[in-house]
């Protein structure tokens, strides 16, 4: 079974060992050292690595100045 906090761990260290990593449920399933039984989760977990990615503000930050984005306001797209 895997937690939120498994989630929010595994993006934390993920983001921190590289920044502009691409973050995918995969790759949180590998970090994890777990396999899906079904892929049913998944839609759960890719939520949850968003958010707590979002949630990051290092990430963010860091994430922002690469690209020349401000981080007061809105995101750009």
């Amino acid at each position: 079974m895997i937690t939120g906090r498994d989630i929010e761990n595994a993006v934390h260290a993920l983001r921190t060992a590289d920044p502009l990593v691409v973050l995918t449920p995969g790759l949180i399933y590998k970090y994890l050292g777990k396999r899906p039984s079904c892929g049913g989760c998944l839609p759960l977990i890719t939520k949850l690595m968003v958010a707590y990615d979002d949630e990051d503000p290092s990430a963010q930050t860091s994430l922002a100045g690469r690209q020349g984005i401000g981080t007061s306001g809105g995101r750009s797209y």
